[in-house]
């Protein structure tokens, strides 16, 4: 008699935005925060960090109907969970992107001293096999709660690895299918032979069913969605730059292409042999161009800064500042409020693929000038790249939400729309104060607390 043995679950992780997993810190690696290896040195996602991802998955999910999960997923000292996840590599080769993060000054806004570092990342696009084996002969319910959570996760709401606050991490889960597997398939489950690419073998040897995506929004989460532009006002008043730097070695990978704006008369070959800018704007390399993009961390700042601002101003409690983007300070105590994670988490936003072949760039030069000669200051000449045309889709989630952290979430977010926050570099020079679009809002019921 045929009777429950093991339900597999299997398909592609299909990174969103960057992505870094915590691997063994290096003291002679090139990056503060190298990403995950394994031995034979290929970038490793670690099945104990896909299980801690997903049981948070499940756990929010059951959240909303008013339990708990069952200890044989989570685990216990005695019994191991019966969720098992395997470690995942990269389908490609794929070359990794050091991502540099530098604390701002809120009442600067300059770069602080000794806040500079920077984490090695995998970036988007990158795509991952994932396999999840759960022992259905143990506990059969456990097959259908991984079920429905990695049908969130096929929606979008994969978060994972380091800095998911600040825009790393952001994953979708492509081609899911659930493989049932009888007592009559013991003898091919596992295989020891075939781990090296057990994810082949399994799409290879067992008949799978399909696994839609989610449509209804996990519990707690508000999703915001939207677009930023850089470019001239439709209104014909005004022309709306941006300039993010990024890694050193932005600098060194910057080139001159046909989407540079350049003064009449120059020649592409004169652009190409003079070009060496002193500050180039972050970009990811995709389908053989370097296209800009805007990190999390470089929309999460500004937000923060203009949501404490304005409640100083108004001589208002700035708690939900704290609430909202989470705090650094080490807690006296083990329960102490003041050590709090970001309930507001911010993805890395990237132009659309509909506008990947509109963007412009310009490299501008700019001078120090003598308040006294009306001259160029010493040798106080520098350059710096700018987006002057490009659209970018932005996504946020909010965790958890009360009433007054949305209320305060939706304030920014109007202000930005009316164009009253400024990101990236060169603020005083013009730059970063584009036009904001909310899109979209998938709201459940915010807290009265």
């Amino acid at each position: 008699m045929n009777q429950a043995y093991r339900t597999l679950f299997t398909g592609t992780l299909v990174q969103e935005s960057f992505l870094s997993s915590g691997g063994t810190d290096d003291p002679h690696a090139a990056v503060d925060q190298p990403f995950c290896r394994d031995g034979a040195g290929r970038f490793t996602l670690r099945g104990s960090g896909l299980a801690g991802a997903l049981i948070a998955t499940a756990r929010r999910m059951e959240k909303g109907k008013g339990k708990e999960l069952p200890k044989t997923i989570t685990g216990s000292h005695k019994h191991p969970s019966v969720w098992r996840c395997f470690n995942s590599h990269p389908t490609d080769t794929v070359a990794p992107a050091a991502r540099q993060h530098v604390a701002i000054d809120e009442q600067t806004g300059a770069a602080k001293d000794q806040a500079l570092f920077n984490v090695e990342t995998l970036p988007p696009c990158t795509r991952w096999p994932f396999l999840l084996e759960v022992d259905t002969s143990i506990d059969l319910n456990a097959a259908d709660l991984a079920r429905e959570a990695l049908a969130h996760w096929a929606a979008g709401r994969c978060l994972l690895g380091r800095e998911v606050a600040r825009g790393l991490g952001w994953l979708r889960l492509e081609g899911l299918l659930e493989h049932t597997l009888t007592s009559d398939q013991l003898d091919a489950w596992p295989n020891a032979g075939e781990s090296e690419d057990y994810f082949g073998y399994v799409r290879r040897t067992f008949s799978g069913t399909s696994v839609p995506p989610k449509t209804d929004t996990l519990h707690g989460w508000v999703e915001y969605s939207g677009t930023i532009t850089a470019g001239v006002r439709e209104d014909g008043y005004g022309l709306d730059s941006l300039s993010i730097g990024g890694h050193a070695s932005e600098e060194l990978a910057a080139a001159w292409d046909g989407r540079f704006l350049a003064a009449d008369g120059v020649t592409y070959d004169e652009s190409m042999r003079t070009f060496d800018p002193d500050f180039a704007v972050v970009t990811l390399e995709k389908c053989g161009r370097r296209i800009p993009y805007i990190p999390g961390s470089s929309l999460r700042g500004p937000l923060r800064h203009a949501l404490l601002r304005s409640l100083n101003a108004a001589g208002k409690p700035t708690t939900v500042v704290s609430t909202l983007f989470g705090t650094l300070e080490t807690p006296k105590l083990p329960n102490d409020p003041k050590s709090r994670s970001a309930k507001l988490l911010i993805r890395d936003a990237f132009v659309t693929d509909e506008d990947r072949y509109s963007v412009q760039l310009a490299w501008l030069q700019h001078h120090a000038e003598d308040e006294f000669t009306a001259g160029a200051y010493g040798s106080a000449k520098f350059d710096r790249v700018a987006v002057f045309q490009g659209r970018f889709a932005w996504r946020m989630v909010l965790e958890d939400v009360t009433i007054n952290e949305k209320q305060a979430l939706e304030s920014l977010l109007a202000l930005a729309q009316d164009g009253g926050i400024g990101i990236g570099g060169g603020q005083w020079r013009g730059h970063g104060w584009l036009k904001w679009t909310l899109d979209e809002v998938k709201p459940p019921e915010a807290r009265n607390d």
